[in-house]
């Protein structure tokens, strides 16, 4: 899958070492099998792509909610995008009591 990320990262992937990638998509599937107690299959595995490439563009910046020097600003989304939110709920395992 570290492959895989390194092409979805495209030229960006430059920017980090393999271990770096490495570590953000480890973190990414670990969160995943957190939250939505399930073993990865495909669609979810495209998931840990998507958080761990959103991982590494955020690396150093974290908690930065906005920044702007010579009429140049920067915002950061709070959490993820919507579309990972919804299928990580969807395959969420619900535990019954």
């Amino acid at each position: 899958m570290i492959d895989e990320l390194k092409v979805y990262l495209g030229e960006t992937a430059d920017n980090f070492t393999d271990a770096q990638i490495g570590l953000a998509l480890k973190f990414a599937l670990a969160e995943i099998e957190a939250y939505t107690k399930r073993t990865l299959d495909y669609e979810l595995e495209v998931a840990a792509l998507q958080i761990a490439k959103i991982k590494l563009l955020r690396l150093d910046t974290e908690g930065l909610a906005a920044t702007g020097f010579n009429g140049v600003s920067e915002t950061y989304i709070d959490g993820y995008p919507d579309e990972i939110k919804a299928l990580l709920n969807r395959k969420r395992k619900i535990k019954v009591v």
